[in-house]
């Protein structure tokens, strides 16, 4: 014995009546010898296709010294890793061992986890059918890759897992420790970003992932990423998408926390939702209710006017007579209101909230208009707030009032700016009239002046 080491402590037996007991039962047990073969002895094993003989002990003793026997061997270095690979295909104990080891290496090419002939003969194992799809293999495919956490991201999508889920299934498999599976959830929505095509099932995904993040850094960079790079006309298409950016997001508390270019994305978003739902409603109607040409008309004409606003939109509720309601409330998929029958004639009527004010607009009949209202705690409480409304309580609130009479669009767009109500950038509601248009506006412009005051006269009779 080396006189280095320091020799053991001396206790009296008597102290621990015990031990005295478990010293006569070891000399009772059988000696155990336990013989291990060289890395050599090994590999000739190997070679000769004897591998069902080697112990499990043995298999972790040569993976283990196989890069200093492949400095001594290298002609053969190569040949001798493929034919483990080979034979872990059908043993899923080593080929455990192998690709725990792979993972290892490709954290940080340290060839103490596993010799460089396995890592350049893996080709070989991913040769054999059906390999590629094992759920391990597909990982350490990734883990090879420069864009880890993009292909670790494609692989939790396609299975449907959030990155926690994903590493649960592998846990017992992989080291799940490594840098790579910590990393890739920050690539989680650029990945989704990236799809060409994307499902319902995907969205699904990235929400899961996205809550999973909760309110971390994570989450915030994920959806300032997400916003910027997704585009409205996309976002249209996956409203619970919008929704939950919409819900997490756009509150006081943390709308400051993303950056102004994802601010304004997501106004935009938010606002091409509450468009797609209000062009959704002109079409129902268009559809389902016998409709004089006139109406037809007066819808598609404000269809069109209201999507160059569509970015400002923060929320709308739409208010429908009872009978389009009975006609087409069961097909509109966000929450409706019916409107109380006080005589008026029938109209569906949406409310637009555009930040500082409130624009309500009647879709047809005789008189229609467009009205404007500060966006003060009165006007919310009724406009947005009380469950029951009626076309006369409208117009019994007063506000500014812009017609629907001949060229209407371009003199509203005005009446809008005045207010810093803009259009969409780019966009142009429409062109300037000539001076024969301007003339054939005002004779109907007296008209619908005409109207309004008869109207607003019975609003308020109805209201007092």
């Amino acid at each position: 014995m080396n006189d280095n080491f320091p020799s053991p402590p001396t206790y009296s037996l008597s102290v621990y009546p015990q031990a005295k007991k478990l010293l006569e039962f070891t000399t009772q047990l059988p000696k155990i010898e336990i013989s291990v073969q060289t890395v050599d002895e090994i590999l000739k094993k190997v070679q000769e296709g004897k591998e069902e003989s080697i112990s499990r002990l043995e298999w972790i003793y040569c993976i283990y010294g196989k890069s200093e026997w492949d400095n001594k061997n290298s002609l053969i270095s190569r040949k001798t890793s493929e034919l483990i690979w080979k034979y872990a295909v059908h043993n899923t104990w080593l080929q455990r061992q192998l690709l725990w080891r792979l993972a290892l290496y490709y954290n940080d090419q340290n060839q103490n986890h596993l010799a460089s002939s396995f890592v350049e003969s893996f080709h070989v194992f991913l040769s054999i059918e059906d390999v590629k799809d094992i759920l391990t293999v597909k990982i350490i495919r990734s883990l090879s890759t420069n864009n880890t956490g993009r292909e670790l991201s494609k692989i939790a999508c396609e299975l449907n897992f959030t990155p926690s889920e994903l590493i649960t299934e592998i846990n017992d498999d992989l080291p799940v420790w490594i840098a790579a599976f910590k990393k890739f959830i920050e690539e989680i929505v650029p990945y989704f970003c990236s799809l060409t095509f994307t499902n319902q099932q995907q969205v699904n995904w990235l929400l899961r992932c996205l809550n999973e993040m909760s309110l971390s850094e994570h989450q915030v960079n994920a959806v300032n990423y997400l916003l910027i790079h997704i585009s409205k006309e996309v976002a249209s298409k996956y409203p619970p998408l919008v929704a939950w950016v919409k819900e997490n997001y756009s509150n006081a508390e943390k709308i400051h926390r993303l950056s102004e270019q994802a601010r304004q994305k997501l106004r935009e978003w938010i606002g091409v939702i509450n468009y797609a739902d209000f062009k959704k409603l002109v079409s129902l109607i268009l559809q389902r209710l016998q409709l004089e040409d006139f109406e037809v008309n007066q819808l598609l004409r404000r269809s069109e006017f209201w999507k160059f606003y569509s970015d400002r939109f923060e929320r709308i509720r739409i208010l429908l007579p009872q009978k389009t309601f009975n006609t087409i409330g069961s097909q509109i998929k966000r929450d409706v209101d019916i409107l109380k029958d006080d005589g008026s004639n029938p109209t569906e009527i949406c409310i637009f909230d555009f930040g500082e004010w409130f624009v309500v607009e009647f879709f047809r009949g005789r008189g229609s208009e467009t009205r404007l209202f500060p966006k003060n705690l009165k006007n919310q409480q009724i406009l947005f707030g009380q469950h029951q409304l009626s076309v006369k309580q409208i117009r019994c609130l007063g506000g500014d009032t812009h017609d629907h009479a001949y060229l209407w669009q371009y003199y509203c767009c005005q009446w809008l700016a005045s207010r810093r109500i803009y259009p969409n950038p780019g966009t142009q509601p429409s062109q300037t009239p000539t001076e024969y248009q301007l003339t054939e506006r005002w004779s109907k412009l007296q008209r619908w002046e005409s109207d309004i005051k008869r109207l607003e006269e019975e609003a308020r009779r109805y209201c007092n």
